[in-house]
């Protein structure tokens, strides 16, 4: 995290087409959830992804972990790429984009001739030169008791003529660190030190991030709280014109480098209609960062293999997003949402962001998004739909009597290029270097005045030290919100007939039938079709006529190519005493793997098994067929690819009768 400022036919016809090599596959789908589930994603699936990604960056300690511009990350995005490619339900793309990357030399500051420990804040500016005997001074405030108005350093107005050319010194909160040192800069101050204001933590160092470079921006460093408040004591006793001398050194180079996202989108679903779920992959170089944030990547990545093996392809696109750059003020999340046209941003209805899930002192948290538990902060505006992504969560911890708290929309992770954009957001979070309540430890364990994540950017942050408790109640928390973001629920049949049926017909039966019976047959059409056609919208169209109306007609077609196993089809009769079925190849870049003949049998009750065959030829062949006498008609429920088989592409053939009804449940239209 940044620092504040089921269909059993399509596996078989999945496990045909690894017998016989890359050829493009078709299959029948059922019907889809009729509730929303957490896929059977459990903490320990969670941790083994930790795992990989924790021992990725351990392998990485000497050039960085799994930080901007170290070998590990490239590592990291790669092994992303792999697990997701072997599911064969994604479409895969990196995505480069150049970032400046700092390095840092010398950082040191002595006041009165003592060592002070600091850490440099990210995007500052250097010294030039060491800074030597400058004076230490406060901005303007009457009361430095309360941590709070202008000795927060907020604006240039919060300083005097004092701050010229001196080092100043301004306590954390109420605005941006950003803001702070732009403030120190316009006021004139030769350098800048921020100090924690965690009374309870006192000696929490503070790694702040100014988010952005600043144009001669005055050089910034951080410390703890104890040190700041022995500085803040130290100029108050100095007599008018004695302030603590200073000595200053922060040397830094910036440096671009290329780094990447990775984005993974479901070959199935609507592509209107995109729904979008996102956890920064790098981390800092002090430590493997295993919570922070390998946790929610391997969140993600355990919910994609999950997501891939469903019986039914998803109705809404989901799209997960692996961001990099987070650490250095949210550049990967950034780049994507600018990469971005008005009408590709038009499509993602909503995002979900997953930061740290698996802290030490956890708590089990929101993303606010209704101010019901914290305040939304001035200047940020939640966009429409935010509050129903975050009931997604509290209805599942309800669901599952799990006590859960709202956290801050502070615009500390990747959400907030998607609000900016207006795009409805939420998310889940265990906790940074908030410090934990009293109350927060009755209802998650843990201690009371230590931070939530007590290795936060530290080089304890590792698998060993994270909560698998915590994994446990996040990993199915998040599996779930993408099956109910991805799936529109289908009606439960009824176990029992709605009316009792009469023991006597209503009707005395004529004693002669009313029309004469329908001849049942078999129509396919054309029985001979060009490959080009047939994966065309053509394709070809099969007929059973003489069916008992209302009644469930079986198509079973048996492929004799060898490369693609056999499947079945269902469609209901219609009053007409037919069933209409369409069957055609989705993937054009293979129409010749689709080449032979294929074997027909429509059974349906009424009289004995129809059966008839069709024939998909090379293209330029003599006599290729119409192809279908007019295009199949789509029914929404076609599958791009469906479960893990490494270059196995399900697809569904057309069912002309179908159509259930459907009740939109949990996505965003």
């Amino acid at each position: 995290m940044k620092l504040r400022i089921r269909a059993s036919l399509a596996v078989t016809a999945a496990a045909g087409l690894v017998l016989g090599g890359m050829a493009p596959a078709m299959a029948a789908g059922t019907a889809g959830p009729t509730e929303h589930t957490d896929m059977g994603v459990t903490g320990d699936a969670v941790m083994k992804q930790v795992q990989k990604l924790s021992d990725i960056s351990v392998a990485n300690k000497d050039t960085g972990y799994r930080a901007l511009g170290a070998p590990g990350y490239e590592e990291a995005v790669k092994y992303v790429e792999q697990t997701l490619e072997a599911t064969g339900a994604y479409d895969i793309s990196r995505q480069a984009f150049e970032v400046e990357d700092q390095t840092y030399g010398t950082v040191a500051v002595k006041v009165d001739g003592k060592d002070i420990a600091v850490n440099p804040a990210s995007y500052t500016e250097g010294t030039s030169a060491p800074l030597t005997g400058l004076p230490l001074v406060l901005p303007v405030d009457d009361d430095y008791s309360d941590l709070a108005g202008g000795q927060l350093g907020c604006k240039a107005s919060d300083y005097d003529d004092s701050a010229k050319g001196s080092v100043v010194l301004v306590a954390r909160g109420s605005c941006t660190f950003g803001e702070k040192a732009q403030a120190a800069t316009d006021a004139g101050a030769a350098a800048v030190i921020i100090y924690n204001n965690t009374k309870d933590a006192p000696d929490e160092e503070l790694n702040a991030t100014l988010g952005a470079r600043i144009e001669n921006g005055a050089p910034t460093v951080g410390t703890t709280y104890n040190l700041g408040n022995g500085l803040l004591e130290a100029i108050q006793a100095a007599g008018e014109g004695e302030a603590p001398a200073t000595d200053f050194t922060l040397e830094t180079e910036y440096k671009t480098v290329t780094t990447w996202n990775v984005i993974a989108e479901t070959k199935a679903g609507k592509k209107d209609n995109v729904q979008m779920f996102g956890a920064h992959l790098d981390g800092v170089p002090d430590g493997p960062a295993a919570n922070d944030n390998a946790s929610g990547s391997a969140a993600l990545l355990a919910t994609a293999e999950a997501l891939a093996k469903q019986p039914t392809p998803v109705d809404n696109a989901v799209r997960f997003g692996f961001w990099g750059a987070e650490e250095v003020g949210l550049v990967g999340s950034e780049k994507y949402v600018e990469s971005l046209s008005a009408e590709e941003l038009s499509k993602v209805k909503a995002y979900m962001n997953f930061d740290m899930i698996g802290s030490d002192n956890y708590v089990v948290g929101t993303l606010d998004s209704d101010g019901s538990d914290v305040p939304i902060p001035d200047g940020i505006t939640v966009p429409d739909g935010s509050a129903e992504l975050e009931k997604v969560f509290t209805d599942y911890f309800a669901d599952n009597d799990q006590k859960n708290v709202g956290t801050e929309f502070s615009g500390r992770s990747d959400y907030q290029a998607f609000l900016d954009a207006g795009i409805p957001v939420s998310g889940l979070f265990s906790g940074a270097d908030e410090i934990k309540t009293e109350q927060e430890v009755e209802w998650f364990g843990g201690e009371a005045g230590k931070p939530q994540d007590t290795n936060y950017h530290q080089a304890t942050d590792t698998v060993e030290n994270m909560s698998k408790e915590a994994l446990d109640i996040f990993g199915p928390a998040i599996a779930y919100s993408v099956h109910t973001l991805a799936y529109d629920l289908t009606e439960a049949p009824t176990e029992t007939p709605t009316e009792t049926p009469t023991s006597t017909p209503t009707e005395t039966p004529t004693e002669t039938p009313t029309d004469d019976p329908v001849e049942r047959s078999l129509s396919i059409d054309p029985k001979k079709v060009d490959e080009n056609d047939f994966v065309s919208d053509k394709g070809v169209q099969v007929t059973a006529t003489g069916c008992t109306a209302g009644t469930t007609a079986t198509m079973t077609v048996s492929p004799q190519n060898g490369k693609i196993k056999e499947f079945e089809q269902t469609a209901t009769v219609g009053a007409d005493g037919v069933a209409k079925f369409g069957v055609r190849g989705l993937d054009e870049s293979k129409s010749a793997e689709y080449v032979g003949k294929y074997d027909v049998t429509v059974e349906c009750d009424g009289g004995d098994p129809l059966t008839g065959s069709f024939e998909v030829v090379a293209a330029g062949a003599d006599d290729p067929g119409a192809g279908g006498g007019g295009d199949l008609p789509r029914t929404g429920s076609e599958a791009l690819p469906l479960i893990a088989s490494a270059a196995a592409l399900i697809v569904l053939g057309v069912v002309m009768t179908m159509g259930a009804r459907r009740r939109k449940a949990g996505s965003l239209k």
